[in-house]
């Protein structure tokens, strides 16, 4: 049984981008990840080491986002997926929406984003 678990714009403040004021100041990227995982011994077992503990998930990417650094938000959308997918197998395969509310480009926008996803072989 595959369920997708959801984590919504999940909020933190990083120093990602090729300009210098971008390492210098940083500024707020969002992130809304989605995660397939088979549920089936979570739903019998009830207990949360059958599953994906979110929790564990959200302070991987605070630890990325936050504590490391990269030009693109290609790169840093990748280490993150690499990171879930390597830290939680019970993850099959997982989908990021990266968004740099910020991006430094000219007239009025919302941000940039992308979005990437990751699978195990």
């Amino acid at each position: 049984m595959i369920a997708s678990i959801h984590l919504k714009s999940l909020r933190f403040h990083g120093r990602h981008g090729v300009l210098p004021a971008e390492a210098e100041l940083g500024q707020p990227f969002v992130l809304d990840l989605d995660l397939k995982v088979d549920i089936a011994n979570a739903t019998a077992s009830d207990d949360l080491a059958h599953t994906v503990n979110y929790a564990e998930v959200q302070a991987l990417c605070h630890d990325i986002v936050e504590k490391e650094r990269y030009n693109l938000i290609e790169a840093l959308a990748h280490r993150i997926l690499a990171a879930i997918l390597a830290t939680h197998p019970r993850v099959l395969s997982a989908t990021l929406t990266l968004h740099k509310p910020h991006a430094p480009i000219p007239g009025a926008h919302a941000g940039v984003a992308i979005i990437l996803t990751l699978a195990r072989p």
